[in-house]
């Protein structure tokens, strides 16, 4: 994506947009607005065999379509262009646009617009059928704002002149439409996620057996967890840190029995709701804990093995990587083993009780599994 090509659409749109109130009718808005987006995209707006007013694709003499500029390419229509006054909704009312779309052969792109607003339609579904839904929709008020999303800035890219291919426009439109409802289909995920949905994901992070009455609070959940990925994009686009975000924000999984939510591995032995607790704990508290930014991104490769009456979290390698071993049941609550070199066995009712251990086992793991190993060579 060339930031080179961004500066300069909104640089155009900015003038664009300061020049919209003196375009008091639809002549104003061809001259000051759209013929200089024409030519913005590389197209003469001088030359009548490229850029034609009032052409015309008629079926008969009875029935004659005109649009407001034709696009021409080797003396044939292949772009139709509808114009409105600036403000003026934009409607087909008459179908002059889908008539001319209809009526001329050539013609794979219509675009109605009101110098500011343009939609572009292609003919996705059935050829010179004019398809309902715009593929692609650019606002150049939101263009001068700096809001140029993705989408847009490769569309206009495939407008140019230079790069406008009129025989695959339509296959483009048709991604471009499913891409559109893909989007928002997950929107609706987002906000509402189903129970297929839920029970999928939930299977990827090692979540089966999952009752129903249990489900309703993994649900919400899952939309936290939809909001929070979001949050971090939007922060990542910004280059902004996300670490404060992560590690104050977390989301704690709803406490449910763990008779109810369990995972089974193929050995047969059980990884109870408890244990996934420790795991889940030992990741967002060094999330908070951790003040390094190298240090806190080796945070997603701490991992976890389950033995009988054994659960046992290491970073990277189980052996080199062991953090602490934990079991359930006894006097307390929880009982952890960081190694005799580390604090060794602490029995706890209270989580926070095994922080400064955690922190220094990890840090330590993560040296030790990154230091280079250098080779000794032997005197000659």
């Amino acid at each position: 994506m060339s930031e080179e090509f961004r500066q300069k659409i909104r640089a155009f749109a900015e003038r664009a947009v300061s020049l919209a109130p003196r375009c008091a009718n639809e002549e104003g808005t061809k001259l000051f607005l759209i013929l200089p987006f024409l030519n913005f995209l590389g197209y003469d707006d001088r030359n009548p065999d490229e850029v034609c007013p009032e052409h015309g694709a008629d079926f008969s003499e009875k029935y004659k379509n005109r649009v407001d500029f034709a696009i021409l390419k080797n003396e044939k229509p292949v772009i139709a262009i509808e114009c409105k006054t600036v403000g003026m909704p934009l409607k087909d009312e008459r179908g002059q646009l889908r008539s001319y779309f209809n009526a001329a052969p050539t013609v794979k792109m219509g675009v109605i617009t009101d110098g500011l607003v343009y939609e572009f339609y292609a003919d996705s579904d059935e050829p010179n059928m004019m398809d309902i839904t715009a593929f692609l929709i650019l606002d150049l008020r939101e263009v001068a704002k700096g809001k140029i999303e993705n989408s847009v800035d490769e569309g206009l890219r495939s407008l140019q002149k230079s790069s406008f291919d009129p025989e695959n426009i339509g296959a483009e439109a048709k991604r471009k439409l499913i891409f559109q409802n893909l989007v928002q289909q997950i929107a609706k995920l987002a906000e509402e996620p189903n129970e297929q949905f839920v029970r999928m994901l939930l299977q990827n992070t090692g979540l089966s057996h999952i009752r129903s009455k249990a489900l309703a609070e993994y649900i919400e959940l899952t939309r936290n967890a939809f909001r929070e990925f979001v949050s971090i994009r939007i922060l990542q686009r910004l280059d902004l840190p996300t670490k404060g975000l992560e590690a104050d924000k977390v989301i704690i999984a709803p406490e449910v029995s763990s008779v109810e939510i369990t995972s089974k591995t193929d050995d047969g032995i059980v990884t109870t709701e408890v244990e996934l607790e420790i795991f889940n704990y030992a990741k967002r508290r060094l999330s908070f804990l951790i003040k390094d930014e190298a240090l806190f991104n080796e945070i997603t490769t701490i991992d976890y093995h389950d033995y009988k009456g054994k659960f046992v979290v290491y970073y990277k390698k189980e052996r080199a990587g062991r953090i602490f071993d934990f079991t359930e049941g006894g006097a307390k609550k929880y009982s952890f083993d960081f190694g005799s070199a580390h604090g060794g066995v602490v029995s706890t009712d209270k989580l926070s009780d095994i922080d400064p251990m955690l922190l220094d086992v990890f840090s330590k793991r993560v040296a030790e599994l990154n230091t280079p190993v250098k080779r000794q060579t032997k005197a000659s």
